[in-house]
């Protein structure tokens, strides 16, 4: 007597990514089909087993199809849950997770006091090596006056640096009206 083997076959990849590219409508259909019928084959039983038991006792054809009507709705009844809870499974999996609220950025306070108006601009100074801050001063506005080259320090603290002495030839300060 020949003993019969089993084929063993080979599951390929091709099924598993022909399923990722369905879109996620085209999957929960299936898988609401399948889940029909399950229910279907699963409710079928015990309501043939009923009829059965109807047909089996003398009783009127009004009781036998009131019985099927019952029947009937309870399959319907199984079914739409079943459907209903395949339907989510697949959509939640499907779903892509909501990206996080950024977090709420902080109140800026508001100033007390007036807000300064950025100073006008007279003029463009390009530093040379000679000069001084007093200098560029006399230059500009006719004096040697310390308020006046300390307004011009102010307005070129960042190009500066924190001497006012130290000038480096070829810088560009501004010069603001008086």
């Amino acid at each position: 007597m020949a003993v019969r083997r089993k084929k063993t076959v080979k599951k390929s990849t091709k099924p598993a990514l022909k399923k990722a590219r369905k879109p996620v409508a085209k999957r929960a259909k299936t898988a609401a089909k399948r889940a029909k019928k399950v229910v279907k084959k699963a409710a079928k039983k015990p309501a043939k087993k009923a009829a059965k038991k109807a047909a089996k006792k003398p009783v009127k054809k009004v009781a036998k199809k009131t019985a099927k009507k019952a029947a009937k709705k309870v399959v319907k009844k199984a079914v739409k849950k079943a459907v209903k809870k395949a339907v989510k499974k697949v959509v939640k999996k499907a779903a892509p997770k909501p990206a996080p609220k950024p977090a709420p950025r902080p109140a800026l306070a508001a100033p007390t006091g007036p807000i300064a108006a950025p100073p006008r601009i007279k003029a463009w100074h390009v530093v040379r090596a000679s000069d001084t801050p007093s200098l560029i001063a006399e230059k500009y506005y006719g004096t040697t006056d310390q308020a006046k080259w300390l307004a011009v320090y102010e307005v070129n603290k960042s190009v500066i640096g924190p001497d006012p002495n130290q000038l480096r030839p070829g810088l560009l300060l501004r010069i603001p009206e008086a």
